[in-house]
């Protein structure tokens, strides 16, 4: 018998990865269905994975057909590389206190796996007055000062979206994709086993960067950028903590993969392959929506190199994708996302550019643009002109990284008052500065090369799309790490692997340069990541939920004090609803007492036992409160990484003291 090692050896890694991929496009469409009609049971979902399993299978034996005479990869370097980010990122943030969005997800998954649906009625408002439930709820017109969301009516522990407050309806505030991956782990491993679908999706990202940057630029460059992104801290928080970004990542990058491939090749497994990969990123982050103009940029690329055929080939996967786009968006998710753009974005430039000329301007710019990518696609350019457009397209790049590292944080007064010329230089704190300036010089490495390569123009293409819009304004608060989640999708996988592309420029004599900025970039990324490698964050979290629960009786009434700068116990509201159905309830800032008062009269005329869980050394003794003692006391000792503004970001370890208030008549 040969050793195990040779065995080993001889495996068709990419062959293993295309499976996986077309499984995970597979499922996440089914999961996503069952999810949407309220059927996502384990039967349902077990037939499902056997069903992706299959077509992942068949899949990538007609694939095969494509790559039979390209060499096997071995062992090395991907082996090790996803046996690292095993290692590294296999020990996930117990997010399950709603202490952000990140916990947002668990919450939701735990709800899909008790009701098969993304809404539910919220059993706590049972019997209670309009005016009651809104001790619990903020309402649309006081979520954000000046703005009434119309989308939904309330917000529910921050992390439901309340549609109907008279029926009691709730639903989801958050696309589908990532909820129903928890959802699934969630059966198999209980809690616990949902949050390790980041970790998963963050390991297999690696591989696909690893193979679409093999395919698009070199084997080399592929391995290096997948190096640079484990070792990155950005993707080690968000692939441990349970944000929607990794998933993004996951399927942005397995579309490139398929998109690109077509165009090598030609045959149209990879493309709908990539062209529903892209559907599904969208159906896990709304921001996908900007990656329209490089599918567009893809079928005009598809068109010139294999004829308007390649359109109609593709467009089941087009019409299939779209479709599933729509039909699985979260309507209130995403009308109050519009909501937000328009009153913070759009509208304001509207009223500064409303004016017919400005935009029959723009209209006019982009018909020109468009009419004259289609002449250069189909009948090419003159050297002159061509030459004139790499040095311009040159200078633009050199010009765009100095503009956004240097001129325009001086501009905007960078380190005096709050900016988002920050944005750029604060991310390159994290990912290094070198990393950068090797991306601008691969860039420009592609830019002027005689030959094209479309492949490498849709790349290029999505890294500077993506990078414009979230280097340019905070989408999210102004603290960090959270800040850096916009960036984890797109901008950073594809400015690893453009930046290796750059570093693999020196030949000869001086490959030492490229080779000591790729070390230096990699010393870097360990010092910024390497404390943080043995945190975990949260830890103990899910065993403090399961003591909490075990102190109240399961048809008690649980009253949570309002969240402050003093009091974060109401941050276990949510999952005391979301994983025990129980009747828990976050109360608001300026609550209405007289309206509390008779909501406790009434459940104890009732028969039931109303608790408060307050953050403190006493219960509270308020007269309107009536009298309240002392039924149990929790410790919860864990830590967090915090959100601030400063770096690195800090390390906040805590005891809090909570206890639980028996209110008497």
């Amino acid at each position: 018998m040969r050793p195990i090692f040779v065995r080993l050896s001889n495996l068709n890694l990419e062959r293993i990865w295309v499976i996986w991929a077309a499984f995970a496009v597979l499922w996440s469409l089914f999961g996503v269905v069952l999810a949407q009609i309220g059927e996502f049971r384990p039967l349902l979902v077990g037939v499902a994975t056997v069903l992706a399993g299959l077509g992942g299978w068949f899949f990538g034996r007609i694939e095969g057909r494509f790559r039979e005479t390209e060499r096997r990869e071995g062992l090395w370097p991907l082996v090790p590389l996803l046996i690292a980010a095993g290692l590294l990122f296999g020990w996930p943030a117990e997010h399950f206190p709603l202490l952000g969005d990140s916990a947002i997800y668990p919450n939701t998954a735990a709800v899909l796996i008790r009701t098969g649906g993304l809404s539910d009625t919220y059993r706590p408002f049972t019997g209670l007055t309009l005016a009651q439930k809104q001790l619990f709820y903020v309402s649309s017109d006081q979520q954000i000062p000046g703005l009434t969301i119309r989308s939904y009516k309330g917000l529910l522990y921050g992390a439901y979206y309340v549609m109907d407050p008279e029926r009691d309806q709730v639903v989801s505030s958050r696309q589908p994709v990532p909820i129903v991956w928890m959802g699934a782990l969630g059966m198999i491993g209980g809690p616990l086993g949902m949050l390790y679908a980041t970790p998963l999706l963050g390991v297999t990202s690696l591989a696909a960067l690893y193979f679409m940057g093999k395919h698009v630029f070199g084997r080399r460059e592929g391995a290096l950028a997948a190096l640079w992104l484990l070792l990155s801290f950005p993707q080690l928080h968000f692939s441990r903590a349970p944000y929607a970004e990794v998933f993004g990542q996951f399927f942005v990058l397995a579309g490139l993969y398929g998109l690109t491939r077509f165009l090598q090749t030609g045959w149209t497994g990879y493309g709908g392959l990539g062209i529903m990969a892209w559907g599904l990123a969208f159906a896990a982050r709304l921001e996908m929506i900007l990656a329209l103009p490089i599918l567009v940029f893809f079928l005009v690329c598809a068109v010139r190199r294999y004829g308007g055929r390649s359109l109609v080939r593709l467009g089941p996967a087009l019409m299939l994708a779209l479709a599933f786009a729509v039909w699985s968006l979260n309507r209130p998710y995403a009308g109050a996302t519009l909501e937000l753009i328009w009153a913070g974005v759009l509208h304001p430039l509207w009223q500064k550019a409303n004016k017919p000329a400005v935009w029959i301007g723009v209209l006019s710019a982009g018909l020109l643009a468009a009419v004259g990518l289609g002449w250069a696609l189909r009948k090419g350019l003159s050297g002159r002109f061509r030459q004139s457009l790499r040095w311009g397209g040159t200078g633009l790049i050199v010009g765009g990284v100095i503009y956004g590292m240097l001129v325009r944080p001086w501009i905007e007064g960078f380190g005096s008052v709050p900016t988002h010329a920050e944005l750029l230089p604060i991310a390159s704190l994290y990912i290094s500065p070198f990393l950068f300036g090797s991306a601008a010089v691969g860039a420009i490495r592609v830019l002027r090369q005689r030959e094209a390569r479309p492949e490498r123009w849709v790349v290029i293409n999505a890294l500077i799309l993506f990078s414009l819009v979230f280097f340019w304004k905070y989408t999210t608060a102004r603290v960090y790490p959270v800040a850096l989640r916009r960036l984890v999708p797109e901008v950073l996988p594809l400015l690893a692997l453009i930046g290796a592309w750059g570093l693999s420029w020196p030949r000869d004599r001086w490959k030492w340069v490229g080779r000591s900025v790729a070390g230096l970039i990699c010393i870097w990324l360990m010092g910024i990541s390497g404390p943080y490698w043995i945190e975990v964050e949260g830890q103990g979290a899910w065993k403090f939920i399961e003591k909490m629960v075990s102190q109240i009786p399961q048809d008690a009434v649980i009253l949570f004090e309002p969240l402050d700068d003093n009091s974060i116990v109401g941050w276990f509201a949510a999952p005391l609803w979301s994983f025990y159905d129980l009747n828990s309830l976050l109360l608001n800032n300026n609550f209405d007492k007289n309206e509390l008062e008779n909501l406790i009269k009434s459940r104890q005329v009732l028969g039931q036992h109303v608790y408060m869980l307050t953050q403190g050394d006493s219960c509270p003794k308020a007269p309107w409160l009536f009298e309240s003692d002392t039924a149990g006391e929790l410790w919860w000792t864990s830590s967090i990484i915090g959100q601030s503004i400063g770096f690195p970001p800090i390390i906040w370890r805590f005891k809090f003291h909570f206890l639980v208030c028996s209110i008497k008549k």
